[in-house]
């Protein structure tokens, strides 16, 4: 092979050894420059006369701006003066991994276990930054994909692949003739070929709020999740194609949820999760998607809201929130940053002395009780009956004298068996008449007033109850006391789980080794790029991930995709070969030090502040104690009217 070519402006360049190969060529080094590489194209993609012109145009267009963001073509390479163009020289791209190696939070914990969620915010924003350049000179990138984005330990970004870019040279326009399914636009799926499909900056936009998704949401792919129905989740191409987006405010009309366990699009401010939604939804499609610029400026805003989580210095999160979102996630056992900052801490280097804490939590009194008061002990007056009514009891009276007259009348006078039938049936029959309907219709709307009095009633003393009574209070007591016998015992669970090692032994290298075996590495028959983004949104990542319940219910994962994923994990499995002289690593005790040690400190922060914590919700319960009592003893005066009500009119 040819080691020495010449460069456009007629330098002699000579490459050196092959440090990579792809589809169309492979990239050398250059010894006499350090700094360049050349890339040179193979006998089956040698330039034609338009690809010639476009790499001969980027070559004399580069600037400083282009060169920082991108392995751009600095010079073309030649095998005489003025020949064809056979390759091109290139800043030199290295220690440097593939974007998907930061998002992914198998590979993440591996190669950068220190990196908390801030440094991917920056790496967001410094992806949107290259983006934003190549767009500035009326470039498009086109076939965006998690490979020809590489970000360094310094977030710094650099697109590669610059020669597949679309360029407009002057008003003629280079296409970009390939790209990546499952980073394309829903308004592109369903396109056999790129060779004629000129491509916008609306385009990229799509694939660069897809590549930020990843990075703040763990990997995850907007449009994967659980489907609500039939026709959503059998292929992501489809999923997208149809704007199923599954964080959307309307996800699932869209026909998704989000995975379960995954970052919650709550992480980020309103404003930001308004973004993905026009990025990932119809109105985008449309041509205004946010632009790479905009995503620069909302990301550097965000990168100054955020704060760190007082239990573990690794979570960082925006201010906006609450509570702790990596927390939460953790008590849910998804554990999305390893916590490597914290370190071996004793009571006695962090002050904490629990008896002292303890004396200050017992000294806050509970509030007083709030007495309930005995209804029937309430003197009320009944409401007196409508005068209908109290002539119906007129009634019952002269009911009660006529039938006694009829017996008496029977009884004295053989034959008047008559006038007992005649008096009994004026009784009932016509007396009776007189006033039932009006009673009944008091007696209802009576009982109605005494019921609704009762439900009134009860739920303020159910109130009382659950929210400001000792018992209510005892409860936030008895949380802190279960922590302060937790803190008592951390020595012993400490000593257990380093015992418990040599038992785990084997599992735990088995399982380390399985981690180190990637999907997105792996050739498995039928499971292509999207495939493995689903699995991936899921948390699916390595083999050590890998059961057949986990990935057969991921949608469009039927028995046979799951059999040849499940068949891979098993390959992996048997090439494991235990190793007994490291069974238990001093690394391994240190991880389970720094776990107590970590629980020791999140303890400690909390019986820190049990007091204070105790003092605030004791002056909440008085507070709310003071707005219920004056409801507990109107409701009560209200039940035991409506109770005497209800009782003259039985």
């Amino acid at each position: 092979m040819t080691k020495t070519f010449v460069t456009d402006t007629g330098k002699t360049i000579q490459i050196g050894r092959e440090l990579g190969k792809g589809g169309e060529g492979s990239v050398y080094e250059v010894p006499a420059n350090h700094h360049w590489v050349a890339k040179l194209y193979n006998a089956h993609h040698q330039p034609d006369a338009q690809k010639q012109a476009k790499l001969r145009f980027m070559a004399a267009t580069a600037d400083k701006e282009l060169v920082s963001y991108a392995a751009w073509p600095q010079e073309t390479l030649h095998k005489t003066p003025n020949g064809s163009v056979v390759g091109f020289l290139m800043p030199k791209v290295s220690i440097r991994a593939p974007i998907h190696m930061l998002y992914s939070p198998a590979h993440r914990r591996q190669d950068y276990p220190n990196k908390a969620w801030d440094f991917l915010l920056f790496a967001a924003r410094n992806t949107a930054a290259a983006f934003a350049a190549i767009h500035h000179h009326g470039h498009v990138l086109g076939d965006v994909n998690q490979g020809n984005v590489l970000v360094g330990a310094d977030s710094k970004v650099v697109l590669i692949d610059a020669d597949s870019f679309q360029i407009n040279a002057n008003g003629t326009t280079h296409l970009c003739k390939v790209g990546v399914t499952h980073f394309t636009p829903p308004e592109l799926q369903g396109i056999a070929s790129f060779d004629r499909v000129p491509r916008i900056s609306n385009h990229d936009n799509f694939g660069l709020a897809l590549l930020i998704f990843h990075l703040l949401f763990g990997g995850r792919h907007p449009y994967s999740g659980v489907p609500l129905r039939a026709d959503a989740g059998e292929a992501l191409e489809k999923d997208i194609q149809a704007f199923r987006y599954a964080y959307a405010p309307d996800g699932q009309q869209r026909g998704f949820n989000p995975p379960p366990k995954s970052i919650p699009i709550s992480i980020v401010p309103d404003p930001i999760q308004a973004m993905f939604t026009l990025a990932f939804t119809e109105n985008g499609a449309k041509g205004s998607r946010p632009t790479a610029q905009q995503w620069v400026t909302a990301l550097d805003g965000l990168r100054g809201q955020l704060k760190r989580c007082a239990t573990t210095p690794m979570h960082v999160y925006p201010d906006h929130l609450g509570r702790c979102p990596w927390c939460v996630l953790e008590d849910h056992g998804v554990i999305y940053f390893l916590d490597v900052q914290a370190g071996v801490t004793t009571t006695g280097t962090t002050g904490f002395v629990l008896a002292r804490v303890w004396a200050a939590i017992e000294a806050v009194p509970p509030p007083l009780a709030i007495p309930i008061p005995n209804i029937a002990a309430i003197a009320v007056k009944p409401t007196p009956l409508p005068p209908g009514i109290q002539q119906q009891r007129m009634i019952t009276f002269w009911r009660i004298v006529i039938v006694g007259v009829a017996l008496w009348l029977f009884a004295v006078i053989p034959g008047a068996w008559f006038f007992v039938l005649g008096g009994a049936w004026w009784a009932w029959a016509v007396a009776g008449d007189l006033g039932g309907d009006e009673r009944k219709t008091e007696r209802t709307k009576r009982q109605a007033a005494r019921d609704t009095a009762q439900q009134a009633y009860d739920q303020i003393v159910g109130r009382i109850r659950q929210e400001v009574s000792p018992e209510a209070f005892a409860k936030k007591k008895q949380d802190l006391a279960r922590l302060r016998n937790e803190y008592q015992q951390l020595p012993e669970r400490e000593k257990a789980e380093i015992a418990n090692l040599h038992a785990t032994a084997e599992a735990r290298q088995k399982h380390q080794f399985l981690e180190r075996h990637f999907l997105d590495a792996a050739t498995i028959s039928g499971v292509g790029p999207a495939k493995k983004a689903a699995l991936r949104s899921f948390g699916i990542e390595t083999a050590a991930d890998v059961t057949w319940n986990k990935v057969i219910s991921v949608k469009g994962f039927g028995e046979v995709l799951t059999r040849a994923v499940v068949d891979w994990r098993k390959a992996c499995e048997r090439r494991f070969v235990f190793n007994p002289k490291l069974a238990i690593t001093e690394a391994d005790k240190n991880a389970v030090r720094t776990k107590i040690a970590t629980r020791k400190r999140t303890i400690e922060i909390t019986l820190n502040a049990g007091a204070a914590e105790l003092q605030r919700v004791r002056q909440e319960m008085i507070n709310k104690a003071n707005t219920l009592i004056p409801l507990l003893q109107s409701t009560s005066q209200k039940l035991a009217q409506t109770r005497k009500d209800l009782d003259v009119i039985q």
